[in-house]
């Protein structure tokens, strides 16, 4: 198997997320944001690690936030498992909490997106399951059409953009200007 961008991991920070797990014990860690450039402590009830998109996460609930949060591993640092147990919610799913992402981010939202593809990619975007719930359509030129139910939009915007001028966003309106936004600033940095 060969995959682009593989996460990096430290096994000390892994083996103490994933005893936690599985003892259902309270977690404090160092946490830092993509967009941020400073780390904030986190206290943490460990539900599930994941393995998606070639990086590991940890669902957790976050107890100051008082909701459940994604974590990407990378990214926590000074781990402290604090023996202090919890009981996972009987309803929480690991398949029920990452249905309504693409990748990793879910969301509270519920956003139909519809995005078109040019014959020229269309053949490799039929090749794959891009999410459980998509449905496609064919298109007389060739091209497809791929409709997707997402909570959020941030991760297919960015999936979008990799198909370059292959895919056109049709809907919802704000996704398709958030590409033109996007699209209008690489013009400008490339020019």
């Amino acid at each position: 198997f060969k995959n682009i961008g593989l996460g990096k991991n430290d096994l000390t920070v892994f083996n103490a997320l994933s005893g936690a797990v599985l003892r259902q014990e309270e977690v404090t860690f160092d946490y830092r944001k993509p967009e941020d450039t400073r780390k904030s402590l986190r206290h943490v009830r460990p539900y599930h690690l994941a393995n998606r998109e070639n990086l590991w996460y940890l669902i957790g609930f976050d107890l100051e936030r008082q909701a459940l949060r994604t974590f990407a591993v990378p990214r926590i640092a000074s781990v402290t498992v604090t023996k202090v147990a919890f009981t996972r919610p009987a309803d929480f799913s690991p398949e029920k909490f990452f249905a309504n992402a693409l990748g990793v981010l879910g969301g509270t939202g519920n956003f139909k997106v519809v995005v078109r593809f040019s014959p020229v990619v269309a053949a490799r975007v039929r090749e794959r399951e891009w999410h459980e719930a998509q449905e496609v359509r064919e298109l007389p030129n060739g091209g497809i059409e791929l409709q997707l139910h997402l909570g959020a939009l941030t991760e297919v915007e960015q999936w979008i953009l990799s198909w370059g001028a292959g895919a056109e966003v049709i809907g919802p309106p704000e996704l398709r200007t958030s590409i033109q936004k996007t699209v209008a600033a690489m013009s400008d940095l490339y020019r």
